[in-house]
């Protein structure tokens, strides 16, 4: 479906008229950093993840290509209603792959009304609509503990009503639509460390896991004036996740009770691969509350983004988390600081598990911002993450451990 979205946007975007407004723009980082303390993790690294959509994280060895990307927008005036938007995104941790974020046409309904067809970002954090677009907020990143989900985008529709009274605008939406993403990282990453469901049969095949988000359905409310920009977000979507998996078949050839062979099994007689099946762990409903904003002031800009989830899995699973911020206005030089908390809560006592807080972390950070120009911007900043998750004689779920990094990066726009 998403190569057919974008075949469309491509050829409608390509064809328009010679006296079409076609705009191109873009956006950059390139980022270095560095662990510079903490405890090892179950992979025996002292690691300190800063993306979880690409499953990109720091060593105790200098990385530059962890955060580093470059995209390319297009958008096309097709007519005085009608637009076509194309973005390819680069980025290191995917081996400078390019991958297409958005491919949507948007059509004007009335004076106030945008019916929107297409890829585009799920509208679920504050930061959504640009979060990767490092120049647009003074941090280097978003606080990952938050913003950690492996599906950002979503393929459907979504329909977008401004209102304007006094000195407000309010932007109300609604959508609907869905997203699957292959080979996803998270499962293997996760797994080597102690975390993430392992088939209730069978042996995982690394690098196949799938997750597909079905059935989407929300909506988004923002408020917003000259100094207050207030967003409220919910959705709810099934969530599904498969892998590849094999059995060893053994066998007695000769009946002295002793295993003469082992064989490895990866296909179904029909020659299909054999699938990891649906179970409390891997098919749920998922419901998702958001609300964050701003308030600017003369001297600060407070910035605020609390969400709390809902899985219906077996563990009954909640993750209430939240980021708090404040920024020193200045023309050029913007310090801050920031906080960020995440937990996971099991309300449900599956196979004998038990029920009670199982994940708990929180990051601190403190940087500065430089404004080179008016597209451009340095910036340095120290994270300190604390693992607080291993309440025994729970399984740690974190499987984290306290880290702290050092990061360097410029952040552009053109």
């Amino acid at each position: 479906m998403l190569k057919i979205l974008s075949f469309i946007v491509m050829v409608i975007a390509f064809n328009v008229h010679a006296d079409s407004d076609i705009k191109f723009s873009g956006y950059g980082s390139f980022v270095a950093g560095k662990v510079i303390g903490g405890d090892i993790d179950p992979s025996g690294e002292k690691e300190f993840q800063v993306d979880f959509y690409d499953y990109a994280f720091y060593t105790e060895e200098l990385g530059l290509e962890q955060e580093s990307l470059v995209a390319l927008q297009m958008q096309a005036a097709i007519n005085d209603k009608l637009n076509a938007t194309i973005q390819l995104v680069a980025k290191g941790a995917d081996e400078w792959s390019p991958d297409i974020d958005w491919a949507y046409l948007s059509y004007q309904v009335g004076t106030d009304g945008s019916l929107i067809v297409g890829r585009r970002m799920l509208p679920m954090y504050y930061f959504s609509e640009y979060m990767e677009v490092g120049y647009a907020y003074p941090w280097i990143r978003p606080p990952a503990n938050l913003y950690w989900w492996e599906i950002t985008q979503f393929n459907g529709l979504t329909y977008i009503h401004t209102i304007n009274f006094g000195d407000w605008t309010v932007n109300a939406s609604v959508f609907g639509g869905r997203e699957t993403q292959n080979n996803i990282k998270s499962h293997d990453f996760w797994r080597n460390r102690g975390g993430y469901y392992f088939p209730e049969e069978g042996n995982y095949i690394a690098g196949t896991a799938d997750v597909t988000w079905s059935k989407i359905l929300g909506t988004n409310i923002a408020f917003s004036n000259d100094w207050i920009d207030i967003r409220a977000s919910y959705f709810s979507t099934n969530y599904n996740t498969t892998a590849d998996i094999y059995f060893i078949d053994e066998f007695d050839l000769d009946g002295d009770g002793v295993i003469d062979q082992r064989i490895e099994r990866r296909t179904n007689p029909d020659g299909t691969p054999i699938t990891s099946g649906d179970w409390p762990l891997t098919d749920f409903g998922l419901d998702f509350f958001g609300l964050g904003g701003s308030f600017t002031f003369e001297y600060v800009t407070f910035l605020f983004d609390y969400n709390y989830v809902f899985y219906d899995d077996g563990y009954g699973s909640e993750f209430p988390t939240y980021y708090l911020s404040l920024v020193y206005n200045h023309d050029t030089w913007q310090p801050y600081v920031g906080l960020s908390s995440a937990k996971l809560k099991l309300t449900k006592d599956w196979q004998g598990f038990g029920t009670g807080e199982a994940e708990e972390h929180e990051i601190f950070t403190v940087g500065v911002r430089y404004n080179l120009a008016s597209s451009a911007a340095v910036k340095l900043e120290y994270n300190d993450f604390k693992d607080k998750g291993d309440r025994l004689p729970w399984y740690d779920f974190s499987y984290h451990n306290d880290a702290q990094l050092i990061s360097l990066g410029i952040d552009f726009v053109f």
